[in-house]
């Protein structure tokens, strides 16, 4: 058993020492790397697509409570464009461009597409004012009773014991 290890030792290191004198010599040669044109492929016009990678800026998501907002800025938004509609209608019919049944007739349309636009904004900002506030009642909820459970043990100072 003995012969045998010590044969695979001997034959472990001939074989190390050979494959160290096969390593060609390394020489003291200071090379300089090659350049960048050869190692990347360049083009004479910019990758469009990563530039575009690039210049995006990544946006973070709105809370609930800046989308809330937003319906509500666009609900802002319906109103202002239903009011410089309606004056450009009057405009319209009173510089004889169009005439009154016109004038009636885009005056309603305009007013029932407003409303329908301000009436899906409103109840979308409902629907999400009334999630927030459940969200917050369940969290005030939660917290109070974490609160009540909560169990204070105070120890007995040692000293009232020694005392009597």
């Amino acid at each position: 058993m003995r012969l045998r290890q010590l044969l695979i030792a001997i034959f472990t290191l001939t074989i190390t020492l050979n494959t160290a004198s096969a390593q060609p010599r390394e020489k003291h040669i200071q090379a300089e790397p090659p350049p960048l044109e050869k190692v990347v492929r360049t083009t004479a016009q910019p990758d469009v697509m990563l530039s575009d990678v690039i210049a995006a800026k990544p946006e973070m998501p709105l809370s609930p409570l800046d989308v809330l907002k937003a319906y509500e800025m666009a609900m802002n938004l319906v109103v202002e464009k239903a009011s410089t509609d309606f004056s450009a209608i009057a405009q319209a019919q009173q510089a004889n461009q169009i005439s009154r049944e016109q004038a009636e007739y885009l005056l309603q349309e305009t007013y029932q597409v407003a409303m329908m636009q301000f009436q899906m904004l409103s109840a979308l900002h409902d629907v999400l004012k009334y999630d927030i506030d459940q969200t917050t009642e369940q969290t005030k909820r939660s917290l109070r009773n974490a609160n009540a459970e909560t169990v204070l043990v105070v120890p007995v100072p040692a000293s009232s014991f020694g005392s009597k």
